[in-house]
């Protein structure tokens, strides 16, 4: 115990300690190929996850250490014999101790192997999912990056388990009601089905029910469309084509709005397409980026960005090839950081200011001290750099690479 206790101590004075730069770190490897894990809903929101399991023999590694290992025995045990009743899954969440646990096991591991952890370091920096670390030493993004998984697992299970703990709960809430005896019977028949799995990594029992659960509920949302680069084939093709200095912007992005019915775009959404149609017939910018999910009503089978897209296409005429969709976020802040994502991806330069469209109350919030707090408090930084507003309807910003960090607070959209 003393030992642990210290290791604990020494990562957070680590933390404390070791410096933090502000501003953009070094950009990500664009080429990245990700690896391919058995859930691709475990890839979206938990690469890191991905990795351990991965890259060739990091798994063997942290099955050998004794400390993991025990812990994984234990969370096997838990899911194994949940409680009948009250909160099922609590505990398969990682505390403060158990968190602790991991945590110094994996400095620990990163002191006496670290070629083995660095090759998981490096697959982390590389793919820009950490980027928000991406300044920090190595032992500081394995910790950071470690909480952030443990965090989101255990708000996976506390919120489609009972219901508490969502940030959005009238969106982003259970199919059904949690304290029904029928939710309840489900809960444990997927941890019954866990249980018979075969015991492996630490973090699997209790990511394996939380993963089931939100197939559970139908909260698929984070990979309908994945991947992006199929669903843009036609326009991250036309990237490669594209003549930068022709254009003032590089991409537009215009705003969803959510239906207030069951309509699958609303009039809302029409008119800041219609504005956005205008501005790219006047060559503000070679590509438009709509953007936004499956979101209102509660369970629409219509995703905003798609709708948008089909009515620029098809009623607007706007060629298809300029259109791309953003069909996860849920909120003006991820409107804009998914909109980074895809330029990323795509190709388009990041170097260079890109426009956003809206109506006039929507732009001015963007530009707004408001957004800049919810953006800080929600994801952890601004995801627009530099916001300039020259018009009633547009405004320009540069984009911020941070924006390629997964939020685990958000798996319908990480």
């Amino acid at each position: 115990m003393h030992y642990l206790k210290n290791c604990f101590l020494t990562g957070l004075l680590l933390l404390v300690l070791w410096p933090c730069t502000f501003g953009q770190p070094a950009s990500p490897d664009l080429h990245y190929k990700f690896h391919k894990g058995t859930s691709a809903l475990q890839d979206r929101i938990f690469y890191l996850f991905t990795l351990m399991e991965q890259v060739p023999g990091l798994s063997r590694l942290l099955g050998n250490d004794s400390a993991l290992s025990a812990l994984g025995n234990e969370y096997q045990q838990r899911v194994a014999h949940p409680v009948s009743s009250g909160d099922l899954t609590a505990s398969l969440q990682f505390s403060a101790r158990s968190s602790a646990e991991v945590n110094a096991a994996l400095l620990d591991l990163l002191q006496r192997h670290p070629k083995e952890v660095g090759r998981l370091l490096n697959e982390m920096r590389s793919s820009g999912m950490f980027q928000l670390y991406a300044d920090k030493t190595d032992a500081t993004l394995l910790s950071l990056a470690w909480k952030d998984a443990a965090d989101g697992v255990n708000y996976i299970l506390n919120a489609y388990t009972n219901g508490k703990g969502l940030r959005y709960p009238v969106i982003d809430s259970a199919t059904y009601y949690v304290w029904s005896p029928a939710y309840r019977s489900m809960i444990q028949q997927v941890m019954i089905q866990a249980a018979e799995k075969k015991a492996g990594l630490f973090f699997q029992p209790s990511l394996d029910v939380a993963l089931a659960l939100l197939e559970l509920n139908h909260r698929d949302e984070a990979i309908r469309y994945e991947p992006l680069s199929a669903t843009n084939e036609a326009a991250y093709k036309m990237v490669k084509q594209t003549d930068w200095r022709k254009y003032p912007y590089t991409a537009m992005l215009i705003l969803g709005a959510s239906p207030v019915a069951t309509e699958p775009l609303s009039e809302t959404g029409r008119s800041r397409c219609r504005t956005g149609a205008e501005l790219y017939r006047k060559g503000m910018a070679p590509f438009i980026i709509v953007s936004g999910g499956h979101v209102r009503p509660v369970g629409t089978r219509y995703s905003e960005a798609v709708e948008m897209r089909k009515y620029l296409v098809n009623e607007l005429k706007i060629p298809a090839a300029a259109v791309m969709v953003d069909p996860y976020a849920r909120h003006t802040t991820t409107n804009v950081r998914n909109a980074i994502r895809i330029m990323w991806q795509s190709g388009i330069p990041v170097d260079k200011r890109m426009m956003c469209v809206s109506d006039i109350m929507h732009v001015a919030y963007v530009n707004s001290p408001m957004f800049t707090k919810r953006c800080t408090t929600e994801l952890g930084y601004m995801p627009a750099a530099d916001v300039k507003q020259t018009d009633l309807y547009f405004l320009s910003f540069l984009p911020d690479l941070r924006s390629l960090q997964v939020n685990v607070f958000d798996p319908l959209d990480p």
